[in-house]
């Protein structure tokens, strides 16, 4: 395994351009990134480290809706859940076999987190984004 390269989990194509949801993103991929590569007694650390990122995370982007004055849509929450479960699936087959866990990781969560990042993930930055901007604005106009 230390000799298979590994594709990253995200590229600079899956910039969002907003700090702290890339900063989030960085932070899981890092941590993917050490999940699949790293030995059996390392495994259910990472992969909890790993969701327990991911959840951080999730809860980050809904609060920055909320106060940006939105709400992230149902599909967008229902992808989330997906992503969970595809990690909950690989922490439960970890326990019995973790090279295929981590090959369940490596082959079906990047698409999966890419489609994600790419679609909903761009639409709900813009939005905080949009909204952040147009309220920053309006307070300096105020002054």
């Amino acid at each position: 395994m230390a000799n298979r390269r590994i594709r990253p989990l995200l590229g600079r194509r899956q910039q969002v351009g907003h700090d702290a949801i890339d900063f989030d993103h960085r932070a899981m991929a890092n941590c993917w990134s050490q999940a699949v590569s790293c030995e059996q007694l390392q495994f259910p650390f990472f992969i909890s480290r790993l969701k327990k990122l991911m959840r951080t995370h999730f809860d980050h982007e809904t609060a920055l809706m909320e106060r940006a004055g939105g709400q992230l849509c149902e599909c967008h929450r229902r992808e989330h859940r997906m992503l969970l479960d595809v990690c909950e699936q690989a922490a439960a087959l970890g326990r019995q076999n973790w090279r295929k866990a981590q090959s369940l990781l490596r082959c079906r969560l990047p698409k999966l987190v890419r489609a994600h990042v790419d679609s909903m993930d761009q639409i709900a930055a813009l939005f905080i984004n949009t909204d952040s901007g147009k309220a920053r604005t309006l307070g300096s106009a105020a002054d």
